[in-house]
C-alpha cells in the first residue's frame, strides 16, 4: 500500500508539526458530509480482527455492530479529503466506542496526522466518493489502483429536523496500550434507511476481511448526513 511512514513532530507545547503545518487541540472538522451503513456480523467471525489488541467486541446474541463509513471532508484542520472506514463496536477498561480497523484516506497530510495524533490506521487510497442528499456512492482503490470495494448506500428522502449532538470515544490499539480519543460531534440534515449494495475486490486485505465477515445482504441501518462537524481531543494512552 505504498510508503505510509509517518513524518510528524511533537512539540514542547503539546502541538504537532506535520509537513510544516502546526496542529493544536482540539482539532476541528467544521464541515463534512457523511454516510454510514451498520451491519450486525457474527462476533466469532470478527474476533480475530481484535486479537492481541486488548479490546473486547461488544456482542449481543452473538452479533457485533460493524460500520462502513464514508466521509467527504470539506473544511477542517486536516485539509480537504475523502475517507472510507471500517469499524467495530468495542470495549476497553470501561470505555465503549468504535474500534477503527481500516481507514483509507486520499491525502498524505491527514494520513500522517491521524496516525501520529490518535493512532488511527490511516493508509493512502483512491476514492471516488459522492454523498448527495439521500444517496452515497463510493469506489475505493489502493494507491496502486487495485479495486478494494464499491458501495452504494441509500436512505429515504425526508430529513430529520434539527441538529443532533453527542460524543464518542474512538479506540485505537497500539503496541503496549490503547489510544482513547474523545470526539464531540454536531450532525444535521440526517436521513435514514436500510438499502445498501457492496461489491468487494479480490486480493486486497481490506476486501478479504470484509468478505470473511460475510456481511448480511441488508444492513441494520443506513444514515446519511448533509452537515457534520466535530472536535477531537488528544489521545489518552490507556494501558492494555
Amino acid at each position: 500500500m505504498g510508503d505510509n511512514a509517518v513524518v510528524a513532530t511533537l512539540l514542547d507545547d503539546g502541538s504537532w508539526e506535520i509537513q510544516g503545518t502546526r496542529l493544536r487541540f482540539p482539532v476541528r472538522i467544521r464541515h463534512a458530509r457523511a454516510a454510514c451503513a451498520t451491519y450486525l456480523v457474527r462476533t466469532d467471525r470478527a474476533r480475530d480482527l481484535v486479537a492481541g489488541t486488548g479490546l473486547d467486541l461488544v456482542s449481543v446474541a452473538g452479533r457485533t455492530p460493524a460500520f462502513l463509513a464514508l466521509v467527504d471532508y470539506r473544511d477542517n484542520d486536516l485539509g480537504d479529503y475523502d475517507e472510507v472506514g471500517v469499524a467495530f463496536l468495542a470495549r476497553h477498561r470501561g470505555r465503549t466506542g468504535p474500534y477503527v480497523h481500516q481507514l483509507p484516506v486520499t491525502q498524505r497530510f491527514t494520513m500522517e496526522a491521524g496516525r501520529a495524533l490518535w493512532g488511527l490506521p490511516k493508509w493512502l487510497g483512491g476514492a471516488e466518493l459522492v454523498i448527495d442528499g439521500r444517496d452515497a456512492r463510493c469506489h475505493l482503490t489502493d494507491d496502486t489502483g487495485r479495486h478494494v470495494l464499491s458501495a452504494v448506500l441509500r436512505t429515504f428522502a425526508p430529513r430529520l429536523p434539527g441538529t443532533l449532538t453527542g460524543g464518542v470515544t474512538a479506540l485505537a490499539p497500539h503496541e503496549g496500550g490503547v489510544f482513547a480519543s474523545a470526539v464531540r460531534a454536531r450532525v444535521g440534515g440526517v436521513r435514514v434507511g436500510r438499502s445498501a449494495s457492496l461489491v468487494l475486490g479480490h486480493g486486497h486485505p481490506m476486501a478479504e476481511e470484509l468478505r470473511a465477515l460475510r456481511l448480511p445482504r441488508s444492513p441494520l441501518a443506513v444514515v446519511t448526513a448533509d452537515r457534520v462537524a466535530f472536535e477531537m481531543d488528544p489521545a489518552l494512552d490507556v494501558p492494555r
